[in-house]
Formats: C-alpha cells, structure tokens, sequence
C-alpha cells in the first residue's frame, strides 16, 4: 500500500486495552470535533467527529470525569500537536495542540502532573484518524495526519437527474423592433443594430474534506442545452478541464436593415434559449500528495450553471389593412359611443388607418391607429391609438 501518512507516533501503554485503528482519509474525512474526559491520573475517553461523516467515535469511557471539547471551522487545521503519557507508562494523560487560526486545544489528567512532553509531527495539519490502545480508559494515542498535498482533481463526474431538468430550460426575448409603413405608395427603409452578451456558467461544490484544502481542477463535461426534434432538452458536452468555478462570456451583434413595402408591418425579433440547472453530481476526487503518490475517493456535491442556446433573428411582416377590415366591424361600433362622449358629436367617423395583432403572440390584443374626422367641417381632428382584445 501506498503512504500517504506521516509515521504515527503512539503515546502511552504498548500493552493495555484494545488496539483501535480509525481512518477517515479513504473517505476524504478530516477532524472537525474532538472531545476529551479526563480523570485524575488518566484520559479516560475519547469522541471525534470527521467530515465526512455525521456519525462520531467514541474510544474509552464517555461521560466521565473533566471534559472538554474542541470544533475546527472550515480550512482549520492543526500547526502543533504534543502528547503526553501518565508518567508511569500505563495510560495516555493529556493532549495538546495549536491550530492555524491562532488557538489552542489543552485537556489532561486533573490530579497527577504531566511529565514527558512529545512533540508530533503534523506534516499537512489534516488529521484524518486515530490510533491506540482502549478499554475503560484511553491506554495510548496517536492521531494520523495526511502527508502534505500537492493538487487534487475531480474526475468521472455524473449527473444522475440531468434528464429530468427540461423545466429548467426558458425562452428569452432579447430584442424586438417594430416599424411600419402607412404609404399606399412609398416604401420605407428600417435599420437596427443591438448587441447581447451571454455569460455561461459551471460550478461544482466541495465538502470540507480533504479537497477543502487543496487546489482542485474539474475534468468533465458541462451541461449544454440541447434540441432533439423540436424539443428542448440537457446533455454533457464533451470533457474539459475547468477550476471548480467557471464562466464564459460571448457577445452576439447585428445589423440588420431593408425596405418595407407600403402598408405594411415588419418586425425583427432577436430570442434564445436559456437554462438555469442546479442538480447532483457524483464523481471521484482524486489527492495526489508532494511525494507523487495518489489515491481517491467517492465524492458527492450540487453542481449549478447556466447554459444559453445560439441567438437566433427573425423578421416577420403583414399587411396594416387585413386584420382590420374583417371581423372588427362589431368591436368598432360597440366603441362609438365611447368616442361620441369625448368628441361630443354623434356624427363622427372613424377611420381605421392600421390594425395589427403580431402572429407570434394571438392572444396579444389588436392594435388599431383611428383616425377622427369633425362632423362640421371633416377635418381630422384627432388620431388615437386603441388597444382592443381579441377575446
């Protein structure tokens, strides 16, 4: 088997209690909690909590004698560590360490005094186990640190209910331009010239384990919108390489421009396709250390990015006079009377000069330009614009 230990040096009885051997490094564990009882001339028990797990460890006796606690945050790790026996070689008596956030954990037999002083060598400050000796006290102890890492990566990475996200996946309507030409002989130039940025994105979180502490690389596939007959969907693009937080911008400009023909509506339309996914991914995060040695674990996180479609234009137009002169009879005449109150005459005519209602949006209400002649002199004395609804 590969080290990827530092030797780990035992303090205390080489004969009393049980040998325990607690490893959370195959699981990319480290030290968060530790608790300690201490007795008069004893460590009488030991409870530890790692990362990776909700479960803790007790070794010894529980709930007996002085107790103290300790709880690393999160990037914490261990500077120096000292152990102590109980003088007469037959129990572990106290521990005592510092950390890289500037405190300190100190618990000890209360009666007798300690003695022989051992400084242990902590290599990367991660503790990843416990080792010793136990019964009802604690006989030995040793604690297990990682030897120091190099870099890590994420590899085989999977979305298990990627298939399941299409809901996710939205239509955006960027840009729309709108003109028309109310000539019955002269056609009329349009332009429009815009510009969109769209910012992809790819994120997959850490635990607090071990690759909480290390630089970690991404080799996956990202998440891509895609469009399988009509139907818009998510799949894994092909494998790259990425930090564990990734973002790309692009931007898409046009130009567009042309004649409208008399009497005649145009639209330019600039749409896409956006996806916001947040979903599981599993994978293995692989530790390589300093002296090239590897090894991996089996590791679960939420993985969250945003995907877009290509920018697409379109350019639609119709006729100002064919969704006006037929079926609006009704709707125009149920209006008169409101348009007899304003201008205060019962002989006013009203003249429809353009109704529109886009194809893409039928249950968008009509609009109509009328146009108001005076009863007295037939002038136009007014143009009004009414918004009325299809249903």
């Amino acid at each position: 088997m590969s080290i990827i230990y530092t030797p780990v040096q035992i303090i205390g009885s080489s004969s009393g209690g049980t040998v325990f051997n607690y490893d959370a490094a195959q699981s990319g564990g480290v030290l968060r909690r530790i608790g300690v009882w201490a007795g008069e001339w004893q460590l009488r028990g030991i409870r530890v909590w790692f990362t990776h797990t909700t479960s803790s460890q007790t070794f010894g006796t529980a709930n007996v004698g002085s107790y103290k606690e300790f709880e690393f945050t999160d990037g914490e790790r261990i500077s120096r560590l000292s152990l102590w026996g109980n003088g007469a070689g037959t129990r572990s008596g106290g521990i005592r360490f510092f950390t890289t956030r500037d405190r300190q954990f100190f618990h000890h037999m209360t009666s007798w005094p300690l003695k022989q002083e051992y400084a242990i060598e902590v290599a990367s400050g991660l503790c990843v186990g416990l080792r010793g000796r136990a019964g009802a006290d604690i006989d030995a102890l040793g604690l297990t640190f990682l030897l120091p890492i190099s870099h890590a990566r994420l590899t085989n990475v999977r979305y298990p209910t990627l298939q399941l996200e299409a809901a996710s996946i939205h239509p955006v309507n960027i840009h729309e331009f709108y003109d028309e030409n109310l000539s019955y002989s002269l056609p009329k130039e349009w332009t429009n010239t815009g510009s969109y940025t769209k910012t992809e994105s790819a994120s997959w979180s850490l635990t607090t384990g071990i690759e909480y502490h290390a630089t970690v690389g991404v080799s996956a596939g990202i998440p891509k919108i895609a469009e399988v007959s009509g139907e818009f969907g998510w799949q894994v693009g092909v494998s790259g390489t990425y930090e564990t937080t990734w973002e790309e911008s692009e931007t898409y400009g046009w130009s567009r421009g042309a004649v409208i023909p008399p009497r005649t509506w145009l639209s330019f339309i600039v749409t896409t396709r956006r996806g916001n996914l947040s979903v599981p991914y599993e994978g293995t995060m692989e530790i390589v250390l300093s002296t090239g040695t590897r090894f991996s674990y089996a590791l679960k996180g939420q993985y969250a990015g945003v995907a877009y479609t290509r920018v697409e234009t379109r350019t639609e137009e119709g006729s100002v006079d064919a969704a006006s002169r037929e079926g609006s009879t009704n709707i125009l005449r149920s209006n008169v009377v409101g348009t007899k109150r304003s201008y205060g005459s019962i002989d006013s005519n009203i003249e429809v000069v353009t109704s529109r209602r886009r194809s893409t949006d039928h249950a968008a209400p009509h609009r109509l330009l009328l146009q108001h002649n005076g009863a007295d002199d037939g002038n136009i004395a007014d143009m009004n614009e009414l918004h009325l609804d299809p249903n």
